[in-house]
């Protein structure tokens, strides 16, 4: 399927200015709508994810091939869509901002699975620069995952070292998903190289799931396999904070921070049977909830007025995209024209003139594009809202992935993984 061709977002900025909603200024959620941009799945598979909204005016994800065998790293560019291919191996994906992975045609010498797509080939970090897949190197370990990118030049994520980490095995034997051998560390690449952030202390193992563009990063700590994600964390000037959690002992992930140094993400709940999604600010962390009915939530972005937007689910982990705004949430469904034929299960990221991207759910094709919406700024966009929430179940292979978004080691692909599996 083709992409329709996207409104410029200098255009839209016009506009937003001409209507006089400025920064600060969005209107409450009880008034917002949006116009949906059905970005399809351009690549011949059945699912696409929009993950990045780039101001040069274009958005990036990944999406299935034809077949549904693989996935790679796209850019959806006014009136046409680029493949950016992989390094070598069947599988890539941009995860956040401009950053993700790439797998290689060379299999994991030590069997390792760090792309967790099932193939055991070694997993690169990659950034895109003019367009094309950077690799990124490593601490000495044969791969990593890059989740974000600042204006600065620095990129975030995590990259496997030379060390050998007992921490990694049950009984002496790698463990699924990622059959991890290696230790695995957070780290920050700029000009060409990479280096280690430091640990909370007593963990062993980590990594970076996003930063600003004031330099401050956000991740989790912990050990190897049995609590990855003991601590959710914030590196500042140097330092690492302990941003504490909502009540659980594990699962504890800050995916996204703000230049006002607002995070957002996902922690459990006491009994680590459920996870929420979080807003943490000025040393607070604020547990947002959940959909009226639902068990589970996430929060994938936060901008710069404190919109965050992520998803909440059922018991079943069938999930629908929301927005929380000013101590509210909002099914985003219920924004959009009601003759919408989507159905918006998951938003990925929002930019400061509250534009979102995610994936949904296509009953008329079967089929989970990309998309975006734009604010209907000041009645620019007249459509009608939905005046109730569909619910569509989810299929198996997304539900897993949900499932693995919250509850494993698999949490840190910011977008679920391979869509495929």
């Amino acid at each position: 399927m083709n992409p329709r061709t996207l409104l410029p977002v200098a255009l839209l900025a016009t506009l937003t200015s001409s209507v006089g909603v400025a920064l600060g200024q969005q209107p409450a959620a009880s008034h917002l709508s949006y116009y949906v941009i059905n970005l399809g799945t351009p690549l011949g598979g059945t699912f696409a994810n929009a993950q990045t909204l780039s101001l040069q005016g274009f958005v990036a994800g990944y999406a299935n091939v034809t077949g549904d065998v693989a996935e790679h790293a796209v850019l959806w560019l006014p009136n046409r869509t680029k493949d950016l291919g992989t390094l070598g191996g069947p599988n890539s994906a941009v995860l956040g901002d401009l950053s993700g992975f790439s797998e290689t045609a060379t299999p994991d010498p030590l069997g390792q699975d760090f792309c967790l797509l099932s193939t055991h080939l070694t997993c690169q970090a990659i950034t895109v620069v003019k367009r094309r897949e950077v690799a990124l190197p490593t601490l000495g370990g044969t791969g990593g995952t890059a989740f974000g990118n600042n204006d600065l030049g620095q990129v975030v994520g995590e990259s496997l070292t030379a060390i050998q980490d007992a921490g990694c095995l049950v009984g002496g034997q790698p463990q699924p998903p990622l059959y991890q051998v290696q230790q695995g560390l957070p780290v920050v690449w700029q000009n060409g190289k990479v280096n280690a952030l430091p640990l909370f202390s007593g963990d062993s193992d980590g990594l970076a799931n996003g930063n600003n563009d004031l330099g401050q990063i956000v991740g989790s700590t912990g050990d190897c396999f049995s609590n990855p994600a003991a601590h959710a964390v914030l590196w500042d000037n140097g330092k690492v904070i302990d941003l504490g959690n909502l009540g659980g002992a594990k699962n504890h992930q800050p995916v996204a921070i703000n230049t006002l140094g607002q995070i957002s993400g996902g922690s459990d709940l006491p009994g680590d049977q459920v996870q929420h999604a979080f807003l943490w600010q000025k040393g607070v962390m604020t547990d947002l909830g959940t959909l009226p009915g639902d068990t589970y939530s996430f929060g994938n972005s936060i901008n710069n007025l404190g919109q965050v937007v992520g998803y909440s689910c059922d018991v079943n982990f069938n999930c629908r995209a929301v927005l929380w705004q000013d101590g509210s949430i909002v099914d985003l469904n219920t924004l959009i024209p009601s003759d919408s034929n989507l159905v918006l299960n998951y938003a990925a990221t929002i930019d400061d003139l509250g534009i979102i991207a995610g994936y949904a759910v296509d009953p008329n094709t079967n089929t989970d594009p990309a998309f975006v919406l734009y604010p209907n700024f000041g009645g620019f966009l007249q459509a009608p809202r939905r005046e109730s929430t569909p619910r569509v179940a989810m299929s198996d292979s997304q539900r897993t992935l949900v499932q693995q978004r919250m509850k494993s080691r698999g949490a840190r692909r910011t977008g679920f993984g391979a869509s495929q599996q």
